[in-house]
């Protein structure tokens, strides 16, 4: 629950890369492995996250002013724990 969490705090908090699909990419990563996950178990939680949560709806995280819902951190919980089983 607390690297899912932190992982939303840090989408919202971070900025970066290029184009917009490599930002949104890298802000995942980024806050991800600032919650103390190894870039495997990010990359992998984040491929995941594609399947669900469209482009747009993956830059929605990043906003500040959004709380994250429940099914995204529940989401979120479920990607970390296939990918660390991986």
């Amino acid at each position: 629950m607390r690297l899912a969490l932190m992982t939303v705090i840090a989408l919202i908090a971070l900025t970066g890369c290029s184009d917009e699909s490599s930002q949104i990419r890298g802000q995942f990563l980024s806050g991800c492995m600032q919650g103390g996950a190894s870039k495997s178990i990010c990359s992998c939680m984040f491929e995941n996250l594609e399947k669900t949560y469209s482009p747009a709806e993956m830059k929605a995280f990043n906003n500040q002013y959004s709380t994250p819902s429940k099914q995204l951190v529940k989401d979120l919980m479920a990607s970390a724990m296939a990918c660390r089983q991986e």
